[in-house]
């Protein structure tokens, strides 16, 4: 009994499913295993990488010639927010409270 070009292409298209069916089951697992496996090396390589760029921030900030300039700065941030909430809200509340004496 001779095979129709139709059952011969059905029968091809069904060994081709069951292949391509087990070819991803095997490659899901294969990349399971290796994801485990290089799991632990990933998490730690990031924890080195967040701890060296820490401590390289912190050598940064609180190195001789910059941390003097920071605290300068911070310094001066706070004069000059005490003067201007001084000069904006202080005196503009004394001087309503002074008119509403008079």
């Amino acid at each position: 009994m001779e095979k129709g070009y139709g059952q011969i292409v059905i029968e091809s298209f069904v060994k081709a499913l069951a292949w391509g069916l087990t070819l991803a089951v095997i490659s899901i697992i294969s990349v399971n295993i290796i994801l485990g496996m290089f799991k632990q090396d990933v998490k730690d390589a990031i924890d080195f990488t967040q701890k060296t760029a820490i401590k390289n921030a912190m050598n940064t900030v609180l190195s001789y010639d910059i941390f003097p300039k920071i605290k300068q700065n911070t310094k001066e941030a706070i004069e000059f927010t005490a003067i201007t909430v001084d000069d904006e809200i202080f005196k503009k509340y004394f001087s309503e409270e002074a008119s509403k004496k008079k």
